[in-house]
C-alpha cells in the first residue's frame, strides 16, 4: 500500500502519521519519504509543515514536527524501518524569526551519516555522496561517505 500526502498542516502530519504507524504495524517495510524543510534547534530536528508561521525560535517544538515521531511511527514494520528526507537546509524563517534568550541553537541539519540496526539515517549537507555532486544524497555507504 502507498499513501500520498502533500501540503500538510502540522495536524494534518500527526493525523498522517498516526495513520500509518497503524499501517506499519502490520507491515514487513515502511518507508517514509519526506520532502520539503527540516530544521535543527536545541539537538532535536523538526520537518516544518506548511502552516508553520515560526516568528520566533521557540515556536520550532510548537509549530514543527519532530523527527522522532516520523521515526517512532515506522518502528512497527517486522523487516524494513526507512526515513528519506529530502529536506532543504535553508531556514525561510530566519528573516523574520525572532531569536529569544532561550535559544541555544538554531542550526543546520548536521553533514553526519548514522547507521543503526533499523535504519541509516543520513543528515543532509551539501554533497553528502560521491555520486550526488550537486545536491543532497542518500547515504549510500554510511562508512566511507563523506562531505566535500
Amino acid at each position: 500500500t502507498v499513501t500520498v500526502k502533500t501540503d500538510l498542516s502540522q495536524q494534518a502530519t500527526l493525523i498522517a502519521l498516526r495513520e500509518f504507524a497503524s499501517l506499519a504495524d502490520a507491515a514487513d517495510w515502511a518507508v517514509v519519504y519526506y520532502a520539503g524543510h527540516g530544521i535543527e534547534f536545541g539537538g532535536n530536528n523538526y520537518l516544518i509543515p506548511v502552516d508553520a508561521r515560526l516568528q520566533s525560535d521557540r515556536d520550532i517544538d510548537l509549530e514543527g514536527v519532530d523527527l522522532g515521531k516520523v521515526m517512532a511511527a515506522v518502528e512497527g514494520a517486522k523487516r524494513l524501518r526507512l526515513i528519506i528526507l529530502d529536506a532543504c537546509r535553508d531556514n525561510p524563517f530566519a528573516n523574520q524569526m525572532r531569536r529569544t534568550m532561550a535559544s541555544r541553537s538554531l542550526g543546520r541539519w548536521s553533514s553526519t551519516c548514522t547507521a543503526t540496526p533499523s535504519a541509516a539515517r543520513a543528515r543532509s549537507s551539501r554533497r553528502i555522496t560521491r555520486s550526488s555532486p550537486n545536491s543532497n544524497g542518500i547515504c549510500r555507504a554510511c562508512g566511507t561517505s563523506r562531505s566535500r
